[in-house]
C-alpha cells in the first residue's frame, strides 16, 4: 500500500538517508574509474613507443633484452615487465608478488588481497607462492601494443594504487627513441624516468 499523511512523511527521510547511502559508493567507483582511465592514457604512449621501438629493432628470433619494466618510482616490488617471444606475435609477462621484496617491503606478504583479486581480474595467476603473478598476451600480426599497455599499466593502476601523480621508470635495454616520443602534458606533469635507450639525435 501507498503511504499517505504521516506514514509519507516517516518514509521520506528514511528514503533519503537510503539514496544517499547507494550514491557514495557509485560516485567513488566512478571516480576511480575515471582515475584509472586517465593514468592509462597518460602513459600509453609511453609504453606503446618503447614497444614498438624494441619490435622494430629485433632480432625477432630471440627473447633476449627483448622486454620492457614499468615500476613506480623509488620502490622494490611495484613493477610490471613484459618481454617478447614466438617472433613477437606473443609477451610473456610478470606482475610483482612481493615476495622478493627487501627492504621496508619486506614485511611477509606484501600484496593485500585486493591487489591480488585485480590482478587476477586482469588475467594473472601465481604458479606458486612468493613467485611473481604471470599471463602470457597475444599481440597478433601486426602486434597489437595497445593491448599489452592496457594490461601493465592497468595492473599498475589496479593491484598497486598508480595514479595520474604518480611518478613511472622505464627500464628497456633495446629501446631506442627520441626524449620527444611522447610529447605533451605527460613529460611536464607526469614525469617519468627511463633506464632505456636514447637515439643519438636527442642528446
Amino acid at each position: 500500500m501507498i503511504p499517505t499523511g504521516r506514514a509519507w512523511n516517516r518514509v521520506r527521510p528514511f528514503a533519503a538517508a537510503l539514496l544517499g547511502i547507494v550514491h557514495v559508493p557509485i560516485s567513488d567507483a566512478a571516480s576511480d574509474a575515471r582515475g584509472r582511465a586517465a593514468f592509462v592514457a597518460a602513459h600509453r604512449c609511453e609504453v606503446v613507443a618503447r614497444l614498438s621501438s624494441i619490435h622494430l629493432r629485433g632480432p625477432r628470433s630471440t627473447s633476449r633484452d627483448r622486454f620492457l619494466t614499468v615500476s613506480i618510482v623509488r620502490t622494490d616490488q611495484r613493477y610490471v615487465q613484459c618481454i617478447f617471444f614466438d617472433m613477437d606475435t606473443w609477451m610473456r609477462c610478470e606482475a610483482a608478488s612481493g615476495g622478493c621484496a627487501q627492504g621496508p617491503e619486506a614485511s611477509g606478504d606484501a600484496l593485500p588481497d585486493s591487489a591480488k583479486a585485480a590482478l587476477h581480474r586482469l588475467g594473472f595467476v601465481q604458479l606458486r607462492r612468493n613467485e611473481n603473478y604471470e599471463r602470457e598476451i597475444s599481440l597478433g600480426t601486426p602486434p597489437d601494443f595497445d593491448a599489452a599497455a592496457d594490461v601493465m599499466i592497468g595492473a599498475l593502476s589496479d593491484a598497486y594504487d598508480a595514479r595520474a601523480p604518480t611518478p613511472l621508470e622505464f627500464h628497456a635495454p633495446r629501446a631506442v627513441l627520441p626524449r620527444d616520443a611522447c610529447p605533451g602534458p605527460v613529460s611536464e606533469n607526469q614525469p617519468a624516468r627511463d633506464a632505456g635507450a636514447y637515439s643519438a639525435a636527442s642528446t
